[in-house]
């Protein structure tokens, strides 16, 4: 049986200036959350009937909200991974959608730097996976809030390859 223990809701980071891919997507507004949470197998004997004897870990996963404050198209095309970018004509640039199911998400580096020098958070391989319901206005700025998650990447020192937290550690 596996369930999910929490280990930490890393606070508010505050208002961070986000990069992702090496591309500056620009500020956050009311400050972004990293949730960090491990999954146990629970190891049972045949002794102790349903308590367990031990917990193995099979995984630690992080998953990050971004709220940005500046909506760009280039922040659009990078939060709906599943559009494409077209030249509009008069009408400037366009996202359309409809390309085929089955396509791996685009993983990239994601770094949350607060400006308030708190703890920060890297993602060495982040992909966004879901997109909060358009047109949310906060005193006529649009948020665009995005939902990311990290993958391993494998290129990196085993024990380091998810993510890493930096800073005051508070």
């Amino acid at each position: 049986m596996s369930d999910t223990k929490t280990i930490t809701e890393i606070r508010r980071l505050g208002t961070c200036r986000v990069n992702f891919g090496g591309r500056d997507m620009g500020y956050t507004f009311g400050g972004c959350t990293a949730k960090i949470t491990t999954d146990w197998v629970d190891i049972n004997v045949d002794e102790f009937g349903t308590v367990p004897v031990d917990d193995i870990d099979t995984g630690t996963n992080i998953d990050v909200f971004v709220p940005l404050i500046q909506a760009s198209v280039d922040n659009y095309e990078d939060g709906f991974d599943t559009g494409r970018r077209e030249v509009a004509g008069m009408a400037g640039e366009k996202i359309v959608f409809g390309r085929k199911v089955g396509t791996s998400i685009k993983k990239m580096r994601l770094v949350l730097d607060p400006i308030n020098d708190i703890d920060g958070v890297v993602l060495y391989k982040a992909g966004c996976y879901d997109v909060d319901e358009l047109g949310y206005n906060n005193e006529g700025a649009r948020i665009l809030g995005l939902h990311f998650k990290g993958f391993i990447d494998e290129d990196r020192t085993p024990g380091d390859q998810t993510f890493r937290i930096f800073g005051g550690l508070s």
